[in-house]
């Protein structure tokens, strides 16, 4: 085996396909024509004579060798990441970048929030945002694509750090002309026969309230589902229905648009936990480590 090929471009071509999961997304993501990507790939695994995929129709998965060298591979991009990190240590902050990953409804207020309020601070810092699921951050994170994810959680992830957690309710919310706003809390079964907006299927918050209204036999009426927060927002503001959403996280925008949101209580309905998580094992930048602090007071502030 020559290790040399460890340390060649293959190795970042290699990973691409890891993360995407085909020749055609990982070339478009680098910039190259997927023959190129090909090439190395079958550079890489004469150089190992093992192969690396299994080959499918619908695209790539890394093999028993694959996975082993894809860990060897990230571990190595992440020592890399922790020297830049002492270096541009010994200059303070004064320059950098914070990859972050959040579920929708953060990236409404809080996330922007605690970027502007870190670079008054540092201005030389700069940051990169991707708005996903929980099952999507938990893979970037597990990637080293992200260095910070902030979302709900039910159950711990392995391989990540939580660095911070803490809870809040599901509240629903709607015009404070609704027939239901001066209501001091709301259950689950008050709200059915309501034009509820919920989040789409695959989000956390909407699982649990479909599976909550499922032990109950509550048939819900629900005119309208996305995974945009600001759509479900605009729905509630304009067309006089009730959002069910964490709205500790958006107080700012329920202030200025004239709406209020009511506790759910409900006993098959718990809080969800907040988390803000890190890979497990990484030595994290201290631009890094500097903005988990200035998340922590902003979620301190939505949900304390």
């Amino acid at each position: 085996m020559d290790t040399r090929a460890l340390q060649e471009t293959s190795v970042r071509y290699f990973l691409e396909v890891v993360r995407c999961g085909s020749l055609t997304e990982a070339a478009e993501r680098l910039n190259v024509v997927p023959s190129a990507i090909s090439k190395q790939i079958s550079r890489l695994e004469a150089s190992l004579d093992t192969r690396l995929f299994e080959r499918r129709s619908r695209g790539m998965i890394p093999n028993a060798a694959g996975e082993l060298l894809a860990a060897y591979a990230f571990r190595n991009q992440l020592e890399t990441e922790r020297v830049n990190s002492e270096i541009s240590a010994l200059q303070g902050l004064q320059r950098g970048e914070v990859r972050l990953a959040c579920s929708a409804g953060f990236s409404m207020e809080l996330a922007p929030r605690a970027l502007v309020k870190f670079r008054q601070s540092h201005p030389g810092i700069t940051f990169h945002m991707e708005v996903a699921t929980s099952p999507e951050i938990t893979r970037m994170l597990s990637q080293a694509e992200v260095d910070v994810g902030l979302t709900f959680s039910q159950a711990p992830q392995p391989g990540l750090n939580v660095e911070y957690r803490i809870t809040t309710p599901v509240m629903a919310i709607m015009h404070r002309a609704h027939p239901l706003a001066a209501e001091p809390s709301l259950t689950l079964a008050r709200l059915a026969g309501q034009a509820l907006g919920l989040p789409s299927r695959g989000i956390m918050s909407r699982q649990l309230f479909d599976a909550c209204c499922s032990r109950q036999g509550l048939v819900m009426t629900t005119v309208f589902s996305t995974g945009s927060v600001a759509a479900l927002l605009a729905f509630a503001q304009s067309e006089g229905g009730i959002v069910v959403a964490f709205a500790q996280l958006l107080r700012e925008h329920l202030a200025a648009n004239h709406m209020v949101a009511i506790r759910i209580r409900d006993r098959w309905l718990a809080p969800l936990d907040v988390e803000l998580q890190t890979l497990a094992g990484r030595v994290l930048p201290q631009a890094v480590i500097a903005f988990l602090d200035t998340v922590k007071a902003e979620l301190q502030v939505a949900c304390g």
